[in-house]
Protein backbone atom coordinates (compact mmCIF):
# COMPACT_ATOMS: atom_id res chain seq x y z
CA UNK A 1 0.00 0.00 0.00
CA UNK A 2 1.19 3.78 -0.78
CA UNK A 3 0.94 5.93 2.26
CA UNK A 4 -0.23 8.74 -0.47
CA UNK A 5 -3.27 6.41 -1.21
CA UNK A 6 -4.31 6.17 2.48
CA UNK A 7 -3.88 9.52 2.53
CA UNK A 8 -6.16 10.19 0.25
CA UNK A 9 -8.99 7.61 0.89
CA UNK A 10 -9.19 8.90 4.99
CA UNK A 11 -9.15 12.67 3.61
CA UNK A 12 -12.35 11.04 1.34
CA UNK A 13 -13.55 9.62 4.28
CA UNK A 14 -13.63 12.65 6.52
CA UNK A 15 -14.81 14.52 3.49
CA UNK A 16 -17.88 12.47 3.22
CA UNK A 17 -18.28 12.75 7.29
CA UNK A 18 -17.70 16.70 7.24
CA UNK A 19 -20.69 16.74 4.44
CA UNK A 20 -23.33 14.91 5.85
CA UNK A 21 -22.84 17.01 8.96
CA UNK A 22 -23.23 20.15 7.41
CA UNK A 23 -26.30 19.09 5.19
CA UNK A 24 -28.03 17.92 7.96
CA UNK A 25 -27.14 21.12 10.07
CA UNK A 26 -28.59 22.51 7.10
CA UNK A 27 -32.03 20.73 6.96
CA UNK A 28 -32.46 21.47 10.57
CA UNK A 29 -32.08 25.26 9.56
CA UNK A 30 -34.50 25.04 7.46
CA UNK A 31 -37.26 23.79 9.23
CA UNK A 32 -36.34 26.31 11.96
CA UNK A 33 -37.15 28.71 9.21
CA UNK A 34 -40.44 27.18 8.01
CA UNK A 35 -41.52 26.51 11.76
CA UNK A 36 -40.81 30.34 12.43
CA UNK A 37 -42.62 30.94 9.13
CA UNK A 38 -45.80 28.70 10.50
CA UNK A 39 -45.79 30.44 13.87
CA UNK A 40 -45.97 33.85 12.33
CA UNK A 41 -48.59 32.80 10.24
CA UNK A 42 -50.58 30.77 12.78
CA UNK A 43 -50.18 34.16 15.21
CA UNK A 44 -51.64 36.28 12.52
CA UNK A 45 -54.53 33.90 11.60
CA UNK A 46 -55.53 33.57 15.50
CA UNK A 47 -55.76 37.43 15.84
CA UNK A 48 -57.90 37.54 12.44
CA UNK A 49 -60.05 34.47 13.77
CA UNK A 50 -60.51 36.13 17.25
CA UNK A 51 -61.70 39.92 15.82
CA UNK A 52 -63.81 37.90 13.23
CA UNK A 53 -65.48 35.94 16.13
CA UNK A 54 -65.91 39.05 18.26
CA UNK A 55 -67.33 40.63 14.96
CA UNK A 56 -70.13 38.04 15.10
CA UNK A 57 -70.78 38.31 18.84
CA UNK A 58 -71.45 41.83 17.71
CA UNK A 59 -73.59 40.67 15.11
CA UNK A 60 -75.84 39.83 17.97
CA UNK A 61 -74.93 35.97 17.98
CA UNK A 62 -74.18 34.23 21.18
CA UNK A 63 -71.65 32.00 21.92
CA UNK A 64 -73.77 29.34 21.86
CA UNK A 65 -74.77 29.99 18.51
CA UNK A 66 -71.47 30.17 17.48
CA UNK A 67 -70.72 26.95 19.52
CA UNK A 68 -74.07 24.87 17.60
CA UNK A 69 -71.97 25.86 14.59
CA UNK A 70 -68.76 24.35 15.43
CA UNK A 71 -66.84 27.56 16.34
CA UNK A 72 -64.90 27.58 19.60
CA UNK A 73 -63.93 30.58 21.34
CA UNK A 74 -60.79 31.86 20.29
CA UNK A 75 -57.88 31.71 22.27
CA UNK A 76 -56.69 34.99 22.81
CA UNK A 77 -58.74 38.17 22.77
CA UNK A 78 -58.52 40.22 19.74
CA UNK A 79 -56.00 43.27 19.58
CA UNK A 80 -57.49 46.19 21.43
CA UNK A 81 -55.75 48.54 23.64
CA UNK A 82 -52.99 47.07 25.89
CA UNK A 83 -53.64 47.08 30.05
CA UNK A 84 -51.77 50.08 32.03
CA UNK A 85 -49.66 48.36 34.75
CA UNK A 86 -50.12 49.96 37.85
CA UNK A 87 -47.63 52.75 39.05
CA UNK A 88 -45.30 51.52 41.65
CA UNK A 89 -45.07 53.83 44.19
CA UNK A 90 -41.33 54.78 45.68
CA UNK A 91 -41.11 56.04 49.43
CA UNK A 92 -40.43 59.59 49.76
CA UNK A 93 -37.47 60.26 51.94
CA UNK A 94 -39.44 62.63 54.12
CA UNK A 95 -42.04 59.62 54.99
CA UNK A 96 -38.51 57.55 56.57
CA UNK A 97 -38.04 60.58 58.51
CA UNK A 98 -41.67 61.49 59.61
CA UNK A 99 -42.25 57.65 60.29
CA UNK A 100 -41.62 58.12 63.90
CA UNK A 101 -38.99 54.66 63.04
CA UNK A 102 -36.20 56.49 64.89
CA UNK A 103 -38.02 57.40 68.10
CA UNK A 104 -38.67 53.91 68.77
CA UNK A 105 -36.64 52.32 71.26
CA UNK A 106 -35.35 49.04 71.28
CA UNK A 107 -34.85 46.83 74.57
CA UNK A 108 -31.23 46.03 75.43
CA UNK A 109 -29.91 48.53 73.35
CA UNK A 110 -26.97 50.82 74.72
CA UNK A 111 -26.80 53.69 72.32
CA UNK A 112 -28.67 57.07 73.16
Amino acid sequence: MNIDDIAAKATAKIDAARDAKVNAVKKAAASGVELAEAAQLLAAAEQKYARDYQGALRADWTESDLRGFGLEAPNKKAGGRPRKKPERRTPNRDDAKNSGISDIEIPGSTEQ
